[in-house]
């Protein structure tokens, strides 16, 4: 069972008291700034989705770091495909993916999704 901590600006997500990912918001010039940690496995996609579409359904300008995951599941990644394709439909809103470890990048790699998704190195 996963369990959702929020510590001001951190969620936290257990599963079974271990904690297997964070999120961290901040706002940064005209970007809210996620930095993501840990592993987003299929267990817990569905909360980091969740937590992603909240965000862009209030900020225009998104930016998910990446670089401290260690692991992406399918079903994560395709939750990120879905949130391109609602931010493609708006004019003025921007999804970007930044500083992607190289076990994610990987995985975008194998999956396509490199050439499909906002990635800034």
């Amino acid at each position: 069972m996963n369990t959702r901590k929020m510590n001001a600006n951190t969620l936290e997500v257990y599963t079974d008291d271990v904690l297997v990912f964070s999120m961290l918001e901040k706002k940064e010039g005209d970007f809210i700034l996620v930095t993501v940690s840990g592993e987003i496995n299929n267990e817990v996609a569905h909360e980091f989705e969740d937590e992603i579409m909240a965000l862009i359904s209030v900020f225009d300008k998104v930016k998910i770091d990446l670089g401290n995951v260690t692991y992406i599941a399918s079903l994560a990644m395709k939750a990120l495909l879905s949130i391109q394709q609602i931010i493609d439909e708006k004019e003025t809103s921007e999804f970007v993916l930044t500083n992607l470890s190289e076990n994610v990048k990987d995985n975008f790699e194998l999956s396509g999704l490199l050439d499909i998704l906002c990635i800034e190195e």
